[in-house]
């Protein structure tokens, strides 16, 4: 982990454990794990390997769907665990045509989903483009250490650039899913 991933990291602890959406140290753990391996590592699959290695997520079998149409070059799935909470994390990456595209994704059990939008929404800075009682959308590019929330307007060029990354928050009589869909030109 850089130095850049280590202070968005840091930033993301900070936060988590000054939100009052996060009263129970459960959650905050559980976040900064998310946090560790999806979003300090912007849903880059070798970051994503590298960052799960060394925070001893265990190989298990867990299979998840990858977007449509995108050819899948490489997945993983892992199980840990973060203040009480079982975590199962599942990342791949691909493309579709010249398009990379790579996910990251956490279910955090036990997770209350108003706690890890509250959460998500610290972490990034601003309030979700869509929100529903059950999910939650972001839409941001990373400038520097600071995240940018992105327009429709906004899109096509933060997907040419560093890529523009979708963050979504769900919940479900289980937990919490948090995930990170990164996609770039």
């Amino acid at each position: 982990m850089n130095w850049t991933e280590r202070s968005l990291a840091a930033a993301a602890l900070v936060a988590v454990a000054a939100s009052p959406a996060l009263a129970a140290p459960d959650g905050a753990l559980s976040f900064a794990a998310f946090v560790q391996v999806c979003g300090a590592t912007h849903a880059d699959y070798q970051a994503v390997l590298a960052a799960a290695d060394a925070g001893g997520w265990k190989t298990t079998q867990v299979k998840a769907d990858p977007f449509p149409g995108v050819t899948i070059a490489d997945t993983l799935a892992r199980d840990s665990s973060a203040g009480g909470s079982a975590l199962t994390l599942h990342a791949w990456r691909g493309a579709k045509g010249a398009v990379q595209v790579s996910e990251c994704t956490v279910r955090i059990a036990k997770a209350r989903f108003a706690d890890m939008q509250g959460a998500a929404q610290a972490w990034l800075g601003f309030a979700p483009r869509s929100a529903t009682a059950k999910k939650a959308t972001f839409m941001f590019a990373d400038e520097g250490a600071a995240h940018r929330a992105l327009t429709s307007a906004d899109q096509e060029a933060a997907a040419a650039g560093a890529g523009m990354q979708i963050l979504s928050v769900s919940g479900d009589e289980d937990g919490a899913i948090l995930s990170v869909l990164k996609i770039k030109k």
